[in-house]
């Protein structure tokens, strides 16, 4: 883990500071040291994946990354064949990932609420999801959801009522590569892209 309190978005908060997880290949802005924990993240077609939960609480606000693993998809399908008599089932894998962020973004519909935004999203042009959500208690949740390469992305915060939207945690995923360098696409409708330098 490695920390950059220069980090441009963090500024507009002070005590906020960019907190780099290279062995998850991402970082994001937290308002304090998040703690870390792990957990099984059951999946759309009834995978069981490992997950590492990155989570801070500021007073009555509650921030977290959730990063789920899918470098095991395929053997985890496989394994799973002789137990699911369903056409296709080796394809499984493929279906699981390529839907996760549609899947992840039901979860939070499902939770109830009224969603006030639902639309497509992306960091550095790696596509994904954001939802925003005023819960039955008043607090409102922002979440925003990606996938690159075999890892899911789902960040979450949870903000008393009347708290001002949450970009500086919400906007400040950025994910890397093996080296620790940040990922950016030049991105084309056709859904073609093409790493280009970052900042």
């Amino acid at each position: 883990m490695q920390i950059d309190s220069s980090n441009a978005q963090a500024a507009a908060e002070p005590e906020w500071v960019n907190m780099a997880y290279p062995e998850q290949l991402f970082s994001a802005n937290f308002p304090n040291q998040p703690t870390v924990s792990e957990m099984p993240y059951l999946s759309e077609y009834g995978g069981t994946f490992p997950s590492t939960i990155y989570q801070a609480q500021e007073g009555e606000n509650h921030y977290s990354v959730t990063v789920v693993d899918f470098s095991a998809a395929k053997d985890v399908y496989l394994r799973m064949a002789d137990e699911v008599n369903v056409s296709g089932v080796h394809n499984f894998w493929l279906y699981d990932q390529m839907g996760s962020v549609a899947y992840a973004a039901q979860q939070f519909r499902l939770r109830g609420g009224d969603v006030t935004y639902d639309a497509w999203h992306h960091v550095d042009f790696i596509g994904g999801h954001q939802l925003f959500l005023t819960n039955a208690d008043q607090t409102r949740t922002y979440a925003g959801i990606y996938r690159h390469a075999d890892r899911l992305y789902i960040l979450e915060a949870t903000v008393a009522a009347g708290t001002p939207p949450q970009g500086v945690f919400q906007q400040s995923l950025t994910i890397l590569d093996e080296e620790g360098k940040r990922i950016r696409y030049d991105l084309q409708p056709d859904h073609s892209r093409v790493r280009v330098a970052a900042d």
